[in-house]
């Protein structure tokens, strides 16, 4: 990671396992950490103590319902005292599990595999009785589908889509993922679904190799969850990679590291935008305003 002074960094820290989780695998962290003046958290003593792993804070909520707006977007815990019953739908439904997470936003870009494929599935879910979106993973997606006491399967609506990477045309690729995505929205009334992926319909469109990137730390981590410090390249401008270019021998996909955003940022990331830009035709695209739904931009 970059270097700090010994005055920006508060170092030798020591959590008992109760106050952060690791930024990589949402697992609770114990061991030490080290602060920088600027508001991070990371493992280790000091920078130079190993992989340096950001740590997320775990907020609790006691007594109240779970929501999108807390300070902390990543995950949310919910204790539940002795004999309460959280019921928004059933009130005979008895969550006996201490804790569970709130839905967060993760979006992951598709592997080589799946570009050679031309498809993969995007992973979605709506806040029930709120015009709110969020994309998610397929293990998020799984364990709201089979209504996982883990998780808050109450309160959210998965759905999932066919995503194109590639095709004959750029426009071909640009129309085929808008009527998939029109279609979602008016098959289940999803009001603002379209409007949530901005309208960009050729993301994760297949484009050249961005070759000689460097990581100074503090943006992957490798599979196992080290921090990455090295060369890597951009496969076909999105999937990042260890290496300075694009071979065919075997070389891993960096996994980027979820910054923490504050409130303000998701406030302002759940607006409707105000105008939409209409793409002209030959597929090109623009931006119109902030994106609708929770938790993570586009």
């Amino acid at each position: 990671m970059p270097y700090y002074p010994l005055s920006q960094i508060q170092p030798n820290l020591f959590t008992n396992g109760n106050e952060y989780i690791l930024n990589t695998t949402k697992e609770k962290y114990t061991g030490y950490y080290y602060k920088l003046s600027s508001g991070p958290i990371y493992t280790g003593k000091t920078p130079q103590d190993g992989p340096s792993i950001l740590l997320v804070p775990i907020t609790p909520l006691i007594n109240s319902q779970p929501s999108i707006f807390s300070s902390n977007p990543l995950i949310e815990h919910i204790t539940i005292k002795d004999n309460l019953q959280y019921t928004p739908k059933n009130k005979n439904q008895n969550i006996s599990q201490n804790q569970r997470i709130i839905p967060y936003y993760i979006a992951l870009p598709p592997t080589p595999a799946e570009y050679n494929l031309g498809t993969f599935t995007r992973y979605f879910c709506k806040k029930i009785n709120e015009l709110k979106y969020l994309e998610i993973d397929k293990n998020q997606y799984d364990k709201l589908s089979t209504k996982d006491s883990n998780i808050a399967w109450d309160l959210y609506t998965p759905f999932l889509t066919t995503w194109y990477l590639k095709g004959s045309t750029q426009e071909m690729v640009f129309n085929t993922n808008k009527s998939l995505s029109k279609l979602i929205e008016q098959k289940n009334n999803f009001l603002g679904f379209c409007q949530y992926l901005q309208e960009n319909y050729l993301k994760y469109y297949s484009t050249q190799d961005i070759n000689n990137l460097y990581s100074p730390g503090g943006e992957f981590t490798t599979k196992n969850g080290q921090n990455y410090i090295g060369f890597y390249h951009m496969h076909n401008g999105i999937t990042p990679m260890v290496g300075k270019t694009h071979t065919d021998n075997p070389h891993n996909v960096l996994i980027p590291i979820i910054k923490p955003q504050s409130v303000t940022q998701i406030t302002s990331s759940m607006m409707l935008p105000t105008s939409l830009n209409i793409p002209s035709r030959g597929g090109s695209y623009s931006r119109g305003g902030s994106s609708m739904g929770g938790g993570g931009s586009y």
